[in-house]
């Protein structure tokens, strides 16, 4: 996918309106969360930098994918969170305040790790292909740059204009799930043939990333001992990938829609999912399993 106005200009400069949209859900308070949810927030980092990778390194591994698409199993693995898990979490009754700190030290993380682990994964999966080499320092530059400014300057509009920040946080998200569906639609059209021939194998592949990831969060953070809400909140930003990022590197950075093709699937699976989690999390039996503490 050769770089053009669209990969180079028009879906960066949407990402950044999405990451100044969760600038403007932020204050301090979110970064002060770290010490009243110490133990859970060391957790979910941990699992979301350290172990998503590995266990993306386990699915790209053993299930049958095309090398491309391995790739990009790698990419969501390392692209944990986002404001989509916010809401996730919001909806299904979870600790909103702790998917939020979370989704923040992730968003400062990432920018470091990212890189490091799709450059590492297009080695072992792609070799010496042409076209497969990243540079690292100027993707963590352009990632720094698409990410960390704009959620500042989120945060700044919200601490000089709160009334307009909460004006303006629906519509940004509602632009963001906009943005992300026509992403999605416009990478099954260019790549509808290619998808056809490998449903089967990313499809499993993309369900389990999703499934493994989330029960791991949740079972860890019930090993570690916390309650039931900050369990569910670490299962969610665990679980759930930030795909519009994925999407972001795949076709902006490395210019490749095969590449995308597993963020874009892995999205329908996780939207499918996670609407199941909340309608559960919203009923009698979800009420009951929240109360236990």
């Amino acid at each position: 996918m050769e770089g053009s106005f669209l990969t180079n200009v028009v879906i960066p400069a949407i990402l950044a309106v999405m990451m100044i949209g969760l600038g403007l859900s932020l204050t301090l308070d979110d970064f002060r969360r770290v010490v009243i949810y110490p133990k859970a927030v060391i957790l979910g980092t941990v699992l979301q930098i350290l172990c998503l990778p590995l266990l993306g390194l386990a699915v790209a591994t053993l299930f049958p994918l095309p090398p491309e698409m391995a790739v990009g199993i790698m990419l969501l693995a390392a692209c944990p969170g986002g404001v989509t898990s916010n809401v996730i979490s919001h909806l299904s009754r979870g600790n909103t305040a702790l998917s939020v700190t979370l989704t923040v030290i992730s968003s400062f993380v990432t920018v470091l790790t990212i890189p490091l682990v799709v450059a590492l994964s297009l080695s072992h999966f792609m070799g010496s292909q042409p076209g497969t080499s990243l540079q690292v320092t100027e993707t963590i530059i352009g990632v720094f740059t698409l990410t960390i400014p704009t959620v500042c300057l989120g945060m700044f509009l919200h601490y000089k204009a709160p009334r307009f920040a909460r004006r303006c946080e629906k519509p940004v998200r509602i632009l963001g799930a906009l943005f992300l569906l026509l992403l999605v639609a416009g990478i099954a059209i260019k790549e509808h043939a290619l998808i056809a021939r490998v449903v089967w194998d990313i499809g499993p592949a993309s369900l389990a990333l999703c499934l493994f990831a989330g029960f791991m969060g949740f079972a860890a953070a019930r090993i570690w001992r916390l309650d039931r809400r900050q369990s569910l909140t670490i299962c969610v930003e665990v679980g759930f990938q930030n795909t519009t990022l994925g999407l972001v590197i795949a076709t902006s950075f490395l210019k490749n829609t095969e590449i995308a093709i597993s963020p874009a699937f892995y999205a329908v699976v996780m939207f499918g999912l996670s609407g199941v989690l909340v309608a559960l999390m919203n009923s009698r039996l979800g009420a009951r399993f929240l109360a236990g503490g």
